[in-house]
């Protein structure tokens, strides 16, 4: 047997029996890790950062606040008007009014 047919029919059945291995089974990865940090008895989350940002008068964002917490993967949208609004990966949804609104 000549030897280009013999490294060829080589590398096809390692290439058949490679693919399987390869796809492997991903199952056991979790999509996110476990939240590692949540608020103090007291209400105050220590997980939380400032997020800054230099929106001008004339810009859209001016007068929010927002804050995150990349550990926990959330995050907190404060309006101008007090409103607040929580993402935990899915987009905003509105959590508080202002106190004094209703």
């Amino acid at each position: 047997m000549r030897t280009t047919p013999l490294l060829a029919a080589i590398a096809v059945l390692s290439a058949v029996f490679s693919a399987p291995v390869l796809a492997g089974d991903h199952a056991h990865k979790r999509e996110r890790p476990p939240q590692t940090s949540a608020p103090a008895q007291t209400g105050y989350d220590h997980g939380m950062q400032v997020v800054a940002h230099d929106a001008s008068p004339s810009q859209p964002g001016h007068g929010w606040r927002y804050f995150s917490d990349p550990n926990a993967q959330r995050a907190v949208v404060i309006s101008p008007q007090g409103d607040y609004y929580l993402s935990q990966g899915r987009g905003l949804r509105w959590v508080a009014a202002a106190q004094g609104q209703a």
